[in-house]
């Protein structure tokens, strides 16, 4: 088994107990809206939709998941608050109270799916959390596009460049266009109205 198909499948058995779970309860939120898992204490299994990530401090975009996903794994008892849940499309979900969930993954004995799913959520993070602190607009924007070349052909036609970084980076949008710039004139990339249509490869 991959290392996909892993997280998927411990998605589908955690989230299917989680929805089964008498405690458990449905959720339906907007577009926009905050979930309130972490500062709760929350997990939940995402039955439809996108959540993004952001950091407290400043706002800034470190993740963005879609369903089906459990999401709150990853900050289950935080010491202090530092990041907050957004749904960046309608989205619902079954929600339960992470000492509520211990107890069902030790019933259910599903600690290896659990740890599936944050090694998940950790590989996700932690390359993004090291993008923040690239030193140059060059490295910043450059990094990102590999991250949106990345993304499935229907999802990067329709991802504004611009959007994308600027959500994730405390960056000007002048900074972006110039090295955006650079990188057309030197054959490095394509764009057509804000997309990234071609990548070739990059130091």
């Amino acid at each position: 088994m991959n290392y996909r198909s892993d997280v998927g499948r411990s998605v589908k058995v955690v989230g299917e107990e989680i929805e089964k779970c008498k405690h458990a309860f449905f959720a339906v939120r907007k577009k926009g809206q905050h979930i309130e898992l972490i500062q709760d204490n929350q997990v939940a299994f995402l039955k439809s939709g996108v959540v993004t990530i952001h950091r407290i401090e400043d706002g800034l975009l470190t993740n963005s998941i879609k369903a089906p996903a459990v999401i709150g794994l990853g900050h289950i008892h935080d010491i202090g608050l530092t990041h907050f849940i957004q749904c960046k499309s309608e989205c619902s979900m079954w929600i339960l109270d992470s000492n509520i969930a211990f107890d069902l993954f030790t019933e259910k004995n599903l600690w290896q799916d659990a740890f599936f799913i944050i090694r998940n959520y950790l590989y996700i993070c932690m390359p993004k959390g090291k993008l923040i602190h690239k030193s140059s607009a060059r490295e910043i924007v450059v990094e990102h596009l590999k991250e949106i070349w990345a993304l499935d052909e229907s999802e990067r036609y329709t991802t504004s460049v611009y959007n994308f970084i600027l959500s994730r980076n405390n960056i000007s949008r002048s900074a972006i266009q110039k090295v955006v710039r650079e990188l057309e004139d030197s054959g490095d990339i394509k764009f057509y109205r804000g997309k990234l249509i071609e990548l070739n490869e990059m130091a």
